[in-house]
């Protein structure tokens, strides 16, 4: 009978460690799939004579879904930012649209770019992809060797935002809606649940650009809001 058990036991743990071997194995194979199709389309964004970003548009041949390129100088958070009606469609699909637990960068589905809070969402990847490398973000070392600036790319229109508040918020806290009736008053509210002091004037914004990704097992969520300055 002990024997028995022993090998039903044996058996049990065998299939447990496969299963994390082949876990692993597409933790792997997922994030390399991400770095090949980013190198690829790395090729249709590049910096003018004028020093300005432009987005081609041929990249729509490969998803129709761009709405811009997002990036963020000493991360490796450089991607074009896609949307859909469904919020959910990209935590789980990569650029090409293909099965992938990456997923990609993707804008809040009822976002405008006139809106006075544009929010972008990727996942917390730990092997760096993605919003992975945002922890830097969360760390005052980070400014002082950049200056906390962050790129959207729309239309070859070029808009840098700066980062003033990072905090980690409960999945129930309001900081995604596009529009708020007291801007002034929520900006004051995001930069006094800063982790961090920007010591910056706040007073006088129109637009702010905010990155959420999940933390500690989904149960939270990183943010970081920047206020648009050109």
């Amino acid at each position: 009978m002990k024997k028995k058990i022993f090998f039903c036991l044996k058996i049990f743990f065998l299939i447990l460690m496969l299963i994390g071997i082949n876990g692993l194995f597409k933790w792997h194979n997922d994030k390399k799939d991400i770095e090949n199709i980013n190198e690829l389309v790395t090729n249709y964004i590049y910096e003018n004579e004028d020093g300005e970003y432009v987005l081609e548009e041929e990249i729509n041949y490969y998803n129709d879904d761009v709405i811009a390129w997002l990036k963020i100088d000493g991360t490796n958070i450089n991607y074009p930012v896609v949307q859909t009606s469904d919020n959910k469609y990209y935590l789980n699909r990569d650029f090409t649209k293909e099965k992938n637990s990456a997923g990609w960068v993707f804008m809040d589905s009822n976002n405008k770019l006139t809106d006075q809070n544009i929010i972008i969402y990727g996942h917390h990847r730990k092997d760096g992809i993605m919003f992975g490398d945002i922890d830097k973000l969360f760390k005052e070392k980070y400014y002082k060797d950049y200056e906390g600036k962050i790129l959207l790319v729309s239309n070859n229109e070029n808009r840098y935002y700066k980062i003033f508040s990072v905090y980690t918020a409960s999945t129930e806290e309001n900081y995604t809606l596009n529009n708020f009736s007291n801007f002034s008053n929520k900006i004051e509210e995001f930069k006094n649940k800063s982790d961090i002091s920007f010591n910056v004037d706040t007073s006088d914004l129109n637009q702010i650009i905010t990155l959420s990704t999940c933390h500690n097992n989904n149960k939270d969520r990183l943010v970081v809001h920047a206020y648009r300055i050109e």
